[in-house]
């Protein structure tokens, strides 16, 4: 297919980018921390932390790796934790110790955390004391050798830091005991400031992320993003975004995690690299303090998901505030509705544009035009450097608005799984495209619309839930004969998980939903249990989800 799309970019926008300009990330983090040094690169609940700042403690802890933990190029580390001016710099430092990151989701239960390790063989972990009694649990067969602490206010001035983090362990009790005695990251800093270390060569085809997902599958596993294809999706975000928005000291709204790749990749390091401040959100759940942020700092760009404009949107204190001042929002994660879109346009006077992105392309495939030629209801056009295509079940392409699976080739491509070459294999065309698992169509001027996910995969509040992986648990139940699960409807978060179960003995709702929240992360677990007699099937003993929709 011609990309016909280009002729629906913005006038400021490239047509392609160079993801060879730099030779890995940490290029990036020196160029960008040299040129903005005294300019705030990141503020968390009122402290903000400059990107000189960010410089010297990330050369600081990647000291620390190198010299004192002897970590060597290649080797894993995990970073556990939520939106805290800590962990950029624990991300940066590892980086620049040329280690390979993987982003792990606080919310993960003791068995999936326990996965994790195992698959990535990670070595070290920076980690929030509140999540350490659960990674005690998982860690006896893994390979950690190194586990770095850190408290919610550790990077806060003296008198704050202690009254944050006193609050938090003894009066809201969110810090579980733990048996072990860990180097905090204050520490490791602290150490690493009066070290030297001869940081490792990287080339842009060095592995950079290790990045967690169910894939278009469900199996979980891997995506192997290197340098060039996070630099690649970083500088085509930049090029979009600059294409409507112009140079500037923005401030970004940043409440969605860094954990997810959207967050990492357009806010940790796309508008990083613009110069911008992101205003981090430790808990986005907290609408109230969620408001008072952004009543105080006045961000002019937001990154967000439909379920938080949803939720901002009926909260009465921020149907109080002016926010004529806003010039743009970017939406991801999940579909942004029609409604939604309407109402945050017309109270903040600016546009809100929805992307699209999976794990495996690092993750930002198309988005919207940032000049006010949005169109509601698609996920917009390819970015600069992107080639999509639409093709039926034999994988021959099919024409403009014909429905088929949506196709990707581009620099931010993802190299494949990491340990699953049968996995890969599956996840790519012969003539090799990136297989998204979403049936859509392209109309005449290259705009996309996602019509249904050829997987059954389930979105609560952007994150993605794999109907096997609920179901694998829910086997494992004693009780449980058979078990299907789907995606239903939510006002509050899209969609939530509901499970059919059919028993072989007594067992209750409370039973299933008790051993769900052990096993899975909150947003896994069913809001909705209904017992049946027996579950649809095809002649092969397939479930036939769509007969339970």
């Amino acid at each position: 297919m011609d990309k016909i799309w280009l002729d629906s970019y913005s006038k400021n926008a490239s047509f392609e980018i160079n993801p060879d300009s730099y030779n890995s990330i940490v290029e990036v983090i020196d160029e960008t921390c040299s040129k903005y040094q005294d300019r705030s690169a990141f503020i968390n609940m009122d402290v903000e932390m400059t990107y000189g700042e960010v410089a010297q403690k990330s050369d600081a802890f990647a000291n620390y790796l190198i010299e004192e933990l002897k970590l060597k190029k290649g080797d894993v580390i995990m970073i556990q934790m939520p939106n805290l001016l800590q962990y950029p710099v624990a991300l940066y430092g590892a980086f620049k110790a040329g280690l390979i990151v993987v982003n792990t989701n606080p919310l993960y239960t003791e068995r999936e955390v326990k996965k994790v390790l195992k698959d990535s063989g990670a070595k070290a972990i920076v980690i929030c004391s509140n999540f350490v009694s659960k990674l005690e649990a998982a860690m006896a067969d893994s390979k950690i050798e190194h586990v770095i602490t850190t408290d919610i206010g550790d990077f806060f001035p003296f008198l704050k830091r202690n009254l944050v983090n006193f609050a938090i362990k003894y009066i809201k009790k969110m810090v579980p005991s733990y048996k072990g005695t860990y180097t905090s990251l204050n520490t490791a800093i602290d150490r690493g400031s009066k070290l030297k270390a001869s940081y490792p060569k990287l080339l842009n085809t060095d592995i950079a992320l290790l990045q967690y997902t169910g894939g278009t599958t469900g199996k979980t596993k891997a995506a192997v993003l290197t340098h060039r294809n996070i630099i690649a999706n970083m500088l085509q975000m930049a090029v979009w975004i600059k294409s409507g928005l112009g140079e500037g000291e923005y401030k970004v709204l940043a409440p969605l995690p860094i954990y997810h790749v959207f967050t990492f990749s357009v806010n940790i390091l796309g508008f990083f690299y613009m110069g911008t401040t992101n205003l981090l959100i430790t808990n986005p759940r907290d609408l109230d303090s969620v408001v008072k942020d952004i009543k105080k700092h006045r961000p002019e760009v937001a990154t967000i998901v439909n379920t938080l404009l949803q939720a901002l949107l009926n909260h009465q204190e921020f149907q109080k505030l002016d926010l004529s001042y806003m010039k743009l929002s970017v939406a991801g994660g999940m579909a942004l509705k029609v409604a939604v879109k309407k109402k945050w346009e017309e109270i903040t006077k600016s546009s809100v544009v929805e992307g699209y992105g999976l794990t495996e392309a690092s993750p930002v495939v198309t988005c919207n035009p940032v000049d006010g030629r949005d169109i509601a209801g698609s996920i917009g056009i390819p970015l600069p450097s992107t080639d999509i295509k639409i093709v039926d079940e034999q994988e021959n392409e099919l024409g403009l608005n014909e429905e088929g699976e949506l196709c990707v080739k581009g620099p931010q491509v993802m190299q494949g799984y990491w340990k699953q070459e049968e996995e890969t294999a599956k996840t790519f065309t012969k003539d090799g495209w990136l297989k998204t698992g979403d049936f859509a169509c392209i109309d005449e001027k290259g705009f996309v619309k996602i019509l249904d996910r050829k997987k059954d995969m389930i979105v609560v509040s952007g994150f993605n839930v794999y109907p096997n992986e609920v179901e694998e648990v829910l086997l494992e139940l004693d009780g449980v004969q058979d078990v299907a699960a789907i995606g239903v409807d939510n006002e509050k978060s899209g969609e939530v998980v509901k499970v059919f179960i059919v028993k072989n003995k007594e067992i209750t709702k409370d039973d299933i939903k008790n051993f769900s929240k052990k096993n899975l992360a909150g947003y896994k677990v069913p809001k909705e249990i209904e017992f049946r007699d027996e579950l649809p099937k095809n002649n092969v003993g397939k479930v036939l989800r769509r007969e339970l929709r």
